[in-house]
């Protein structure tokens, strides 16, 4: 595609941009971005295609914004699968809420459902940052009195009792960054995009673009572990989301971060990951019909998870909070051989 390549070409003052180093190395991350871009210009005016370009992809004279870059790849990634699949009154950036000036990412059309998607991704900075340390990292599931204190200190005593008499190093005691807090933020702000007197054949569903298979895991937690923001007990007000009707996770921040120290396959598709869909059970209308017609056009692993019983003797609450790993090791990997995440080892 001439156009992108033109671009590219005044980009070579930019080293560390995804973009210039997939097309400097020929890997398949670009031949894949280019094919992207050839549907994405078939789905939008000129002047919608120039702004992709420049604004969301950064083909412009500016240093490269990594984490901007990869919200707006995941969100690229979503509008094409929609919008290849649904041309007929596809629109980006619609806005569907009378009462204010908000957009949602895309919106399509499909057997007389109307489907409104918001598109969010965490930086995952603060998760990061924690993550890269060698340090001995504790990870509380659900919100506890304490925030999990009283157990991390008594752990934390008896590790270092442990390490202090075998004569090893005593590493630094962490605490992971609990991500609830984004979630909630994400499902308030896309509350106040959706139309707040929906219909039963309009359907609100913001999507999530997350990292590893344990991450994926721990925003699951986020909606259903003690004092979850799908639970009745929920910390948050879900009077204040109660417009989004499903959300749906996928691995596609893992498909677009650092893609070039991975072996990853198909970033830009939904097709080849990993997505699961969960149902608001606050939410305004039941819109039966438009979800399980939702649940035939988004390719997911919702039937099979469902149906997977993670091994051991762990009570249920244990092991519905490691099924999602345990799924994807065991019965996807290890059993089916087909690796959503990267490419077999």
């Amino acid at each position: 595609m001439k156009v992108i390549n033109d671009k590219l070409a005044l980009l070579a003052n930019i080293p560390n941009h995804y973009l210039v180093r997939a097309s400097g190395s020929s890997h398949p991350y670009f031949e894949g971005f280019m094919s992207t871009a050839e549907s994405i210009q078939s789905i939008l005016t000129e002047k919608e295609f120039e702004y992709w370009c420049t604004e969301k992809m950064l083909l412009k004279q500016k240093p490269f914004a990594e984490k901007k870059f990869i919200q707006y790849a995941v969100e690229t990634t979503v509008a094409k699968y929609f919008g290849t699949k649904f041309p007929e009154g596809f629109r980006v950036e619609a806005k569907v809420n009378p009462e204010n000036y908000k957009d949602v990412d895309c919106q399509f059309i499909d057997n007389g459902f109307v489907y409104n998607v918001e598109v969010k991704c965490s930086d995952f900075k603060s998760k990061e940052k924690i993550d890269s340390q060698d340090a001995f990292k504790f990870v509380t599931e659900g919100r506890l009195p304490d925030k999990g204190q009283k157990v991390i200190n008594t752990i934390t005593d008896a590790l270092i009792e442990s390490l202090t008499k075998k004569g090893e190093e005593i590493k630094p005691f962490l605490v992971s960054k609990n991500m609830d807090n984004n979630l909630k933020e994400f499902l308030e702000l896309a509350h106040e995009k959706f139309n707040p007197n929906p219909s039963e054949t309009e359907i609100n569903i913001l999507l999530v673009g997350c990292d590893d298979v344990y991450d994926i895991q721990n925003w699951v937690n986020y909606l259903y572990a003690h004092e979850g923001l799908f639970t009745k007990d929920s910390f948050a007000d879900r009077r204040c989301y109660q417009n989004v009707d499903l959300v749906v996770f996928t691995n596609q921040y893992f498909k677009h971060n650092k893609v070039l120290e991975k072996n990853v396959a198909a970033s830009w598709t939904l097709d080849d990951g990993f997505n699961i869909v969960m149902v608001n059970p606050n939410r305004l209308l039941k819109k039966t019909e438009g979800i399980r017609h939702f649940l035939d056009i988004l390719p997911n692993y919702n039937t099979e998870l469902g149906k997977y019983e993670v091994p051991g003797i762990a009570g249920p609450s244990v092991k519905d909070s490691v099924r999602i790993s345990h799924f994807v090791k065991e019965y996807l990997e290890e059993k089916l051989g087909r690796y959503v995440f990267e490419a077999k080892p």
